[in-house]
C-alpha cells in the first residue's frame, strides 16, 4: 500500500509542481507593479529579486527568493503594517489563503524579518516546495548572506521613498 501512496504522491506532486510552475514564475506578468527590480544571484539560476511594489491600495519595497524559474518566497512590506509573504507550499488546495500575515508594523522591522526569514528559515521553505529539484536545492550561504546584506540595503533605499514621500505630503498648521 505504501508502493501506491508513494507513487500517488510522486506522480500528484508532480502535476501540482508543473501547474505552480506555470502559474507562478517568477517573471510573470506582475512586471508592471514592480518597479526599479535589482536582481542579487546566488546560484545558477538561484537569486533575490528586489523591487519597489506598486499597487491602488499600497506600495513598498519587496523581496523574492527564486529558484529554477519559480518564486520561492515573496516578502512584500507596506507602511500600513499589512505586510505579508507568499509561500509555495506542497500542500495548497485550490482555494487556499495566499499570504501569511506577519505581526512587525514598520517597514524597516519589516524587511529585518524578511531577511531574517531568508538567512535562518529558508531551508525550511524550500523543504515545502512541490518541485523535488527545489527540495534538493543547496544554497551557498556564503553567496546567500551576501545577497541579503545587498537585499537589505536596496530595501531600505527603496523605504526612504515612504518616508519622503509621506513627510512630503504633511502640512504644516
Amino acid at each position: 500500500m505504501s508502493f501506491i501512496r508513494d507513487w500517488a504522491t510522486s506522480v500528484f506532486s508532480y502535476m501540482y509542481a508543473r501547474s505552480l510552475k506555470k502559474q507562478h514564475l517568477y517573471k510573470s506578468k506582475k512586471d508592471k507593479i514592480r518597479k526599479d527590480v535589482v536582481d542579487f544571484e546566488i546560484g545558477d539560476n538561484v537569486g533575490l529579486e528586489v523591487y519597489w511594489k506598486v499597487l491602488n491600495v499600497a506600495e513598498g519595497p519587496s523581496v523574492i527568493f527564486h529558484a529554477l524559474g519559480y518564486e520561492i518566497l515573496r516578502f512584500d512590506t507596506y507602511i500600513n503594517g499589512q505586510w505579508h509573504c507568499h509561500i509555495q507550499l506542497i500542500e495548497c488546495q485550490p482555494k487556499c489563503k495566499e499570504r501569511l500575515f506577519l505581526p512587525e508594523t514598520t517597514v524597516e522591522e519589516q524587511i529585518e524579518r524578511a531577511i531574517f526569514e531568508l538567512e535562518k528559515n529558508l531551508y525550511y521553505w524550500l523543504q515545502r516546495h512541490p518541485d523535488r529539484q527545489i527540495r534538493l536545492l543547496k544554497i551557498d550561504q556564503t553567496r546567500l548572506k551576501i545577497a541579503t546584506e545587498k537585499a537589505r540595503e536596496k530595501m531600505l533605499e527603496y523605504a526612504e521613498k515612504i518616508k519622503v514621500g509621506s513627510s512630503s505630503t504633511e502640512t504644516v498648521g
